[in-house]
């Protein structure tokens, strides 16, 4: 699911100048086709789904929604205007963000024992994936092939996809959608006082730091020492190892370190090597060798924490799912305050910022380990 997520949104964003051109569109008229009015119409109509989906067969939900994908990818293809892409852009954006989110819900509903191991190889398969869409992309490039090509192309593969996942097996819904089933937005206020459900989920918002802004801020910082294309990108690279050689350490030490104990240990480690590539950026195989370390501690805390959102309302993974866009805008907005940072402050102050994501993490991991861990109900009704 994230090879076909990261894919379909690297078509548009590859493509966006060819789209502005062929379209004749100003750059606020294609930004707001490609990226606002999508992002605005997912975090509006997709909590409202994943409400229904502790109610409705998923099967449905996920299968539906891949194929959804597939739809809006040839509807992209053939648009004929700017409005119509738009919409195309805006129903593939609900559609990866219901079946992505949801298969992984569904994930962890079929593993209610062992959530840290499904989540930690769902994260694995997930780096798999965004390694493998971008180079699929780049080729697809390389053969000169065009924004609609591509679109019709990624159709196609999703939509071979869909039809086999429809031999998949979905757990049934934890609710039956009878007419004692509370409204969505009393679903939603019970799940919001869940224990612990905000704390974690606030967690996981901190996960976006050494992410993608950490590759972003990073480049930059790197540049700006003097440091060359190729050390950067050896840096970078290292990175990625080392996030994925953490997700299969991490899975077996699951067996024998409790996952709080493990989040709290990887978070403080993370903090201790991040900030001990800043110090030694300049210096390329040190750089290496701790962005590698970087990358294998901050790589589980994203599984380890998501696990722990789940189990703070166990049964009703697409209510986490609902709750957890109401951290969204804090999320949008966490690239903009990092970018006013630097300029106020240094790159390098953002760059200690982005500590925020494993310290936190710990801290809260601390906290909830002296409060009794999961010491919650089997199941919270809706």
């Amino acid at each position: 699911m994230e090879f076909l997520d990261e894919f379909y949104a690297g078509v548009p964003t590859l493509g966006a100048p060819a789209i502005q051109h062929d379209f004749a569109a100003s750059y606020q008229l294609t930004a707001w086709a490609l990226f606002l009015v999508p992002m605005l119409l997912s975090l509006v109509v997709e909590p409202l789904i994943f409400l229904r989906a502790d109610r409705w067969p998923r099967r449905w939900l996920v299968c539906g929604s891949v194929f959804a994908m597939a739809g809006s990818a040839w509807l992209a293809a053939w648009a004929p205007s700017i409005y119509v892409l738009a919409a195309a852009v805006s129903l593939s954006f609900v559609a990866t963000g219901v079946a992505t989110s949801l298969a992984e819900a569904t994930l962890v509903d079929a593993s209610p024992d062992n959530r840290e191991r499904a989540m930690t190889r769902w994260t694995l398969v997930g780096w798999a994936g965004d390694l493998a869409a971008p180079a699929l992309i780049a080729g697809l490039a390389a053969a000169a092939i065009s924004w609609r090509g591509a679109y019709a192309i990624a159709g196609g593969v999703i939509a071979l996809w869909a039809l086999a996942m429809t031999r998949g097996r979905f757990p049934a819904p934890s609710t039956s959608p009878d007419e004692d089933s509370p409204g969505l937005l009393a679903s939603l206020g019970t799940a919001v006082r869940a224990p612990g459900l905000l704390l974690w989920l606030f967690g996981l918002t901190l996960c976006d730091l050494l992410d993608e802004i950490l590759v972003v801020f990073a480049s930059l910082y790197l540049r700006d020492l003097g440091v060359g294309p190729v050390a950067r990108s050896a840096a970078l690279a290292a990175f990625v190892i080392g996030g994925i050689a953490g997700l299969v350490a991490i899975e077996r030490w699951l067996d024998r370190i409790r996952p709080l104990r493990l989040l709290v240990l990887t978070g403080a480690a993370c903090a201790v090597l991040y900030l001990a590539w800043i110090a030694a950026a300049t210096t390329p195989w040190l750089s290496m060798i701790l962005m590698a370390g970087v990358g294998a501690t901050a790589a589980p805390l994203w599984p380890l924490a998501s696990a722990q959102a789940y189990s703070a309302l166990p049964g009703r993974s697409g209510a986490v799912q609902a709750v957890n866009h109401l951290f969204m805008p804090v999320a949008l907005c966490l690239p903009w305050f990092l970018g006013w940072l630097a300029d106020h402050a240094g790159p390098s102050a953002a760059l200690v910022a982005l500590t925020a994501e494993p310290i936190g993490l710990a801290v809260i991991a601390l906290y909830w380990s002296r409060r009794g861990g999961r010491q919650q109900p089997d199941q919270i009704s809706p």
